[in-house]
């Protein structure tokens, strides 16, 4: 495409055709008078003359990464510089000057696509690290929203997910361009760290990988064969044309995968998305920690401090559901009141940390006794309670057998059956009740 040339002297009209950045020569009507050679391969029409840049580029709001409607006075109204958004499968973004010239404006466009997509990954984390700070939102949400502005802003990526490691499987929690049934799919870690595919060392630093087609496919059949007919299903595995892999990195260990595809191109991702891939799952990972120490500080509101199990609070909150579920299965559940006899004699003669040991071999007593589906709770000084899911009455008598036999103090126990309407309180009055029965019979037997 030729364009007539402005009333620009022939030096200054060689210097800007020689620029490597895009000139655009607006009229004092705004409209484009020409265009360096950059320019003219830049914007996506033969025939720009007369239109206004409008047609290609808007500006993009002080407060937001969304583009914002330009009016036709803005290239005129505008501050010497600012930040325009070329739409496309891609957006891309320029910093533009504007300089007076010859009865219009010389409009030069700096593309500064990378650093902008990195400015927005950072302001991201700033948004996710908020939110997790106020509690605003749960893990899969969060999670979702990495993911979304990371398939957004990383160069190339038109679809992606999260997986999470849990129970030793990485669980798909969250997907973007794929079936939504993948979430409900998960892959070991062995098979997971065999299709990353760069070794154990680069996976424990967070290394991002890239994978395109048919290496992809080959990958997957060769160390996934099992999921295989899943993510031709569901994950689009036919369609991938490149795929970015991250491991996310928690206190030394991976705890995640943050995967971005392309769906169209072998050469979607040019080096700069791996680097801005890596700051998301950096953001995923402010995640996951940031739920760890709430989980933590739940716990250590929830737990007892010299034995470990569960407080009163976390009784209060776990019966009712344990409760309902008993319901739900039809299943009997028992409740069990213990009662550490002798704690008071132990601390007197033997000194509170001679009691406190006392109290931990029967709480180590009990978790070993117990069912792994077992809960149990220290209520008070020398009082817990268990709940027992699928335990019927008769046989209780027998577990309490197992845990004398377990421990050198004495321990007495009332047991009842929990119907669907009971609540808490009236449980462990009836329990409690049936515990000082024990206990009386307890002291007969020594008295005899």
């Amino acid at each position: 495409m030729s364009t007539p040339a402005p009333p620009l002297e022939p030096e200054t009209l060689n210097w800007l055709n020689q620029l490597p950045e895009a000139v655009v020569w607006l009229d004092e009507k705004g409209q484009v008078g020409w265009c360096n050679p950059v320019a003219t391969t830049l914007i996506p029409d033969p025939n720009p003359l007369d239109k206004r840049l409008e047609n290609w580029f808007q500006p993009v709001a002080r407060e937001s990464r969304m583009h914002e409607p330009m009016n036709a006075g803005w290239w005129q109204n505008n501050p010497q510089r600012g930040l325009v958004g070329m739409a496309g499968k891609r957006w891309r973004w320029f910093q533009v000057s504007l300089a007076p010239y010859k009865n219009g404006q010389l409009c030069i466009l700096s593309e500064v696509t990378r650093e902008y997509n990195q400015a927005l990954a950072y302001h991201s984390s700033l948004e996710v690290l908020a939110s997790l700070l106020t509690q605003e939102e749960k893990l899969e949400e969060l999670l979702m929203r990495v993911l979304q502005t990371a398939v957004e802003v990383v160069p190339g990526a038109e679809a992606g997910s999260l997986t999470l490691l849990e129970n030793g499987e990485f669980r798909f929690v969250a997907q973007i361009g794929f079936a939504e049934e993948l979430t409900q799919h998960a892959l070991s870690y062995n098979h997971e760290l065999a299709w990353y595919g760069l070794g154990e060392e680069a996976w424990l630093l967070g290394k991002p990988r890239l994978l395109v087609s048919p290496h992809i496919q080959e990958r997957t059949r060769k160390h996934i064969s099992h999921e295989l007919d899943m993510f031709n299903q569901v994950g689009k595995l036919e369609e991938l044309k490149a795929t970015v892999t991250v491991p996310i990195v928690l206190q030394g260990r991976v705890m995640g995968t943050l995967n971005l595809d392309s769906l169209t191109s072998t050469e979607a991702f040019p080096p700069e998305s791996l680097t801005i891939a890596q700051t998301f799952a950096l953001q995923a990972a402010t995640v996951l920690y940031g739920l760890l120490t709430r989980r933590n500080l739940s716990e250590l509101a929830l737990s007892d401090a010299l034995t470990g199990l569960g407080n009163r609070h976390a009784l209060e909150e776990n019966f009712p559901k344990v409760r309902a579920q008993a319901e739900r299965l039809d299943m009997p559940l028992t409740l069990i009141y213990w009662d550490m006899d002798g704690l008071k004699r132990i601390n007197d003669q033997y000194g509170h940390a001679a009691g406190d040991q006392a109290l931990k071999i029967l709480a180590t007593a009990l978790k070993s006794v117990f069912r792994q589906e077992d809960q149990v709770f220290r209520i008070g000084g020398d009082e817990f309670v268990s709940l027992h899911l699928g335990l019927p009455l008769s046989e209780v008598p027998e577990m309490v057998r197992r845990v004398r036999s377990a421990i050198h103090v004495e321990v007495s126990a009332g047991a009842v059956d929990i119907p669907p309407l009971q609540d808490l309180q009236a449980a462990l009055a009836q329990a409690d009740q049936a515990m000082y029965k024990d206990k009386r019979r307890v002291r007969s037997s020594l008295e005899l």
